[in-house]
């Protein structure tokens, strides 16, 4: 057991200043934000969305040009689930003039009051008076008054918003709520689920429709991976050696398993040692008996066809010919489960490649213990 603690970390957002091969991307969302923009970001899960969000925060605190109002929507079910998530997030808002500002209006009106926890105690406990829509839409107004009584723009992001998607009537509500607050407010829609979100923000029948320009994360290049592992490696006295091809090779340019993947490396190195390819072997075999439990559970939610879609894609092979038919998997099945794995992010298309696995971890364990097809 190693008694130093590993410097990747890869069980929740990165650290800012660990968020490597983004510049692009944090210049032109910062720059959307300071000019009133609705912008759309999406990428798969682990793919460093909320990380980047949380560095453009970070950024624009020290520079105090740009207040970031963060909600996670992951989960909501109802319009009151939607109001709750935007009072924790004026609750959790890090201190600042426009927080202050913030909670200080909050704690003006009585039913808001209630509803966020603000206040004096004697209204924490009185129900909220008004019905949900009017509640979620006074939140929703709240930080517009805050950064016109302040002078201060405002980007409210609001985090894993398919999720709003299977909430009735949510999409209009917020359209009609935020549609003339660019003059002070910016909004960034992100999600993982690029179907539902297309579904939000591309089609003409949807409430959101033309509002959002639209913005993709890829995967990272080698060189800033490298560039990020080799130096944490050399700040605890140890060096990555030989085994950086392979982790480069491994991770595909996916955030999180590139982390993943460095820190069981890093484990498996000693103290003012280098990482050669019997540590790499070792690293990787850890890495895989820690994602075991995960890829059990994926795979057992997935229909027998998306299972051989699966497989197919884990082995580079076409989804539709030769292999395909070895599988027993006709054309009509295979196009229902490419959707379906699209839908659920565990498979997608990085920019104009073919289709393949998220995961590069998933797609090892499917080769490890299925043979090409």
């Amino acid at each position: 057991m190693q008694i130093e603690t590993s410097p990747f970390v890869f069980d929740g957002p990165a650290p800012p200043d660990d968020v490597v091969g983004r510049s692009t991307e944090i210049a032109a969302l910062t720059d959307r934000a300071m000019h009133g923009r609705f912008v759309l970001l999406y990428a798969p899960r682990r793919y460093g969305k909320t990380s980047l969000i949380h560095r453009i925060r970070r950024d624009a605190s020290a520079t105090n040009e740009l207040a970031v109002l963060l909600v996670d929507f992951l989960g909501v079910q109802t319009i009151d689930d939607m109001a709750n998530r935007i009072g924790q997030s004026f609750r959790s808002m890090p201190d600042s003039r426009f927080a202050s500002a913030l909670r200080r209006r909050a704690g003006r009106h009585p039913e808001l009051s209630a509803q966020l926890g603000v206040g004096p105690a004697s209204l924490r406990v009185r129900k909220p008076e008004r019905d949900a829509p009017h509640l979620l839409e006074d939140l929703l107004r709240l930080p517009y008054a805050v950064a016109e009584d302040i002078e201060r723009r405002c980007l409210v992001v609001m985090d894993e918003f398919q999720a709003v998607a299977d909430v009735p009537n949510a999409e209009a509500l917020i359209r009609a709520t935020i549609q003339h607050q660019r003059d002070r407010l910016s909004y960034l829609f992100a999600g993982s689920e690029q179907s539902v979100l297309t579904t939000i923000f591309g089609s003409q029948a949807a409430p959101l429709y033309g509002q959002a320009e639209q913005f993709r994360l890829g995967r990272l290049k080698n060189d800033d991976i490298a560039d990020l592992v080799e130096s944490k490696f050399e700040s605890t006295g140890r060096t990555i050696g030989t085994a950086l091809p392979y982790l480069l090779d491994t991770a595909r340019g996916h955030p999180q398993r590139a982390a993943f993947l460095a820190h069981h490396l890093w484990e498996e190195t000693d103290p003012g040692g280098s990482a050669g390819d019997d540590t790499w072997t070792r690293a990787f075999e850890a890495a895989m008996r820690r994602s075991k439990h995960e890829f059990i559970a994926v795979e057992a939610g997935l229909e027998p066809g998306q299972r051989k879609m699966a497989r197919l894609l884990a082995w580079g092979e076409p989804p539709y010919g030769a292999s395909a038919g070895r599988l027993g998997l006709p054309k009509g099945t295979a196009t229902k489960a490419i959707a379906a794995l699209e839908r659920r992010s565990l498979a997608w298309r990085p920019y104009e490649e073919d289709l393949e696995l998220v995961d590069p971890l998933f797609a090892a364990w499917i080769r490890e213990r299925d043979p090409r097809p």
